[in-house]
């Protein structure tokens, strides 16, 4: 399942100089060990999968799309070689795939590989797991939303949120982050009511676990919550929110930082005067 608090942030991470140097001294690094691995090893290993899925998270946080999609081809590939085509890791890969083609903007294959995962025969006793069956429906609903068909984005999130709080209950980390696809989902469709009724409860959970998720997605996800109260008429809850949006930012990230400076622009939006 991606990251659907990534959806919320304000301000790409990599406007952080910190941030942007320390992604692309990972990538260095792992370039190195993928070599020094693949001249001792070869590629056919899974110790060499495992270099090659962390490169590609790498490069999916710098925003590299054509090189994510690049080293998820080949994770896909040698996991064929290595499982075969049914092996449940080889599937995961191609789940992984078709994120990465989406992640690059190339939506009709990325549908083509959902297609097909969707045709497997989930039912059987000897079929693949539940688990990857939630991710391959998520894979669905990301291609919908990139295509703005939120309608049927919207059938497939309800789906995946009701099957994750029956199979590890309704405060799991997985469900939460269902909720906030879903609520996001709403948001785009304008369904304010909807969608701050489940930011509210994804809130609730970050409150309780503070290491659930960035303090910039955080600082997002309030400006969310404040957004939709803005849209459904109660401004006093708006105002309070940005401002508080507005002293986390300039906490965590300094008064100079690209977050900071855009939240200091929506609160002057809210209270009709420049701070």
């Amino acid at each position: 399942m991606e990251n659907y608090f990534a959806r919320l942030l304000l301000t790409s991470e990599l406007d952080d100089p910190i941030y942007f140097a320390k992604i692309h001294q990972q990538i260095a690094d792992l370039e190195k060990q993928r070599i020094a691995h693949f001249n001792a090893n070869g590629p056919m290993n899974a110790q060499y999968v495992v270099l090659m899925s962390e490169l590609n998270m790498a490069y999916l946080q710098a925003r590299d799309t054509s090189s994510e999609l690049e080293i998820a081809q080949q994770i896909y590939q040698t996991n064929q070689n290595l499982y075969g085509d049914e092996d449940e890791r080889t599937l995961e890969a191609l789940v992984a795939l078709g994120l990465s083609y989406l992640d690059d903007s190339q939506s009709e294959e990325a549908q083509g590989i959902a297609t097909q995962l969707l045709s497997l025969s989930w039912s059987e006793e000897n079929g693949p797991s539940y688990d990857l069956y939630i991710d391959v429906l998520c894979l669905q609903a990301d291609i919908h939303h990139a295509k703005e068909l939120y309608s049927q984005e919207l059938v497939i999130r309800k789906h995946v949120l009701s099957l994750l709080e029956e199979l590890s209950g309704s405060v799991s980390s997985q469900a939460v982050m269902a909720r906030c696809g879903l609520a996001y989902c709403y948001e785009k469709m304008k369904k304010y009511r909807q969608a701050l009724d489940h930011y509210l409860v994804v809130r609730s959970y970050l409150d309780s676990d503070e290491q659930f998720a960035t303090e910039a997605e955080k600082i997002g996800l309030l400006v969310h919550i404040g957004r939709c109260y803005r849209k459904l008429g109660n401004f006093d809850d708006a105002v309070v929110l940005y401002h508080w949006a507005h002293n986390q930012a300039n906490k965590h990230f300094g008064p100079a930082s690209s977050l900071a400076q855009k939240m200091r622009k929506l609160v002057g939006v809210v209270d009709g005067t420049k701070i």
